[in-house]
């Protein structure tokens, strides 16, 4: 494997090395393929003059520009004008809206930041007019569609395959001899015990698309922190050396797996009415731990990574226990107690797969 520290192409999507080495494995006639996973063509719709970013009206996150290929509809937004080719969408709601050409608070010219699959998938198309380009994630097509692309890529039939994690694993191609991993830190630093995890994985599993037969194989792994472990024991293709290093994080952290986690997040359309409630699960939960006197970790009420979906505002505490048994006997004693008042919806995961 190779690694490019993006710190020195900082305005580049692809770097010079991996440019070059996608040229001469076109040259050769042999097949690429690059992951970008995050969808879309921009991750936020942003005005450098005042700061504004366009959020979605439901929930608490930033929308994603999506580029098409016709103009959208002639609807105006509160700035007049908008972007003709491209509608922003939330992930977690899916709402769509047209895009504002200018700031609705200062009125200067909105600009894009992030890349996504789509910008991806336009950057090759540029520059490499002559190759036959097809971008392959959710958005993009169905999953007979999804099954049609990769025949025609096994029959030589496209050049560069793009897109995001539905191509890091199960795919075996003879002729893919270039795997690029065009940013190996989408993942990393989320507030997700997890991240580092998802990031070994990822990169583990995308590289070893390459070079699955007599033909030798390169993989290029853009990153802004080459040393970060989840990248550096990727790129060593030492697994142990990552477990090792991940398993004394968690357990300096009491983490799973050396202890269990639990998160229950309360939700409701009225702040205040969930904010009670979730002071009222945390005495709840201090009471029963000193009752039964179990050994548990209690963090929270916060507010949830997103705080705000589909309208309903988050909040959430996490519980941290070092055995099964007393997790299982906090939560029944919770479950058989009179409900929480005022009353919200409430979820509880024990060991999530992950905090957002």
């Amino acid at each position: 494997m190779r690694e490019t520290a993006l710190r020195d192409h900082p305005l580049d999507l692809l770097s010079k090395p991996l440019i070059e080495h996608l040229a001469r494995t076109l040259d050769r006639k042999e097949q690429a393929i690059l992951l970008l996973n995050r969808r879309g063509y921009s991750n936020f719709v942003f005005c450098s003059s005042c700061k504004h970013t366009l959020q979605c009206r439901n929930c608490d996150a930033s929308l994603t520009f999506h580029k098409t290929p016709t103009p959208s509809s002639h609807m105006t937004t509160v700035t007049g004008k908008h972007m003709e080719h491209g509608y922003a969408m939330c992930r977690h709601c899916m709402a769509q809206t047209l895009v504002p050409r200018d700031c609705p608070l200062c009125g200067k010219r909105m600009t894009m930041i992030g890349v996504g699959s789509q910008r991806l998938e336009e950057e090759l198309g540029r520059r490499f007019p002559q190759a036959r380009v097809a971008r392959v994630d959710s958005d993009s097509m169905a999953s007979q569609d999804y099954y049609r692309l990769l025949r025609e890529f096994g029959q030589g039939h496209i050049d560069i395959l793009a897109g995001t994690q539905i191509l890091a694993k199960g795919l075996h191609f003879p002729n893919v001899t270039l795997v690029g991993v065009v940013s190996a830190d989408t993942c990393l630093y989320l507030p997700d015990f997890r991240s580092n995890e998802r990031t070994f994985q990822l990169i583990s599993q995308v590289a070893g698309r390459a070079g699955r037969s007599e033909k030798r194989g390169l993989v290029f792994v853009q990153t802004y922190f080459p040393e970060q472990p989840a990248v550096k024991f990727a790129m060593a293709q030492d697994f142990d050396g990552f477990v090792q290093e991940e398993l004394k994080h968690r357990t300096a952290c009491d983490l799973p797996p050396s202890w269990r986690l639990g998160l229950i997040v309360l939700r409701d359309q009225k702040h205040e009415k969930v904010e009670a409630a979730a002071d009222a699960m945390r005495q709840r939960l201090d009471a029963i731990v000193q009752q039964r006197r179990l050994h548990a970790k209690i963090r929270g009420p916060m507010p949830a990574v997103i705080s705000r979906i589909e309208r309903s505002h988050r909040i959430q505490i996490i519980v941290q226990m070092p055995d099964a048994g007393g997790m299982r006997r906090l939560f029944s004693v919770l479950r058989k107690d009179r409900p929480i008042r005022p009353a919200v919806k409430i979820a509880v995961d024990i060991d999530p797969v992950n905090l957002l």
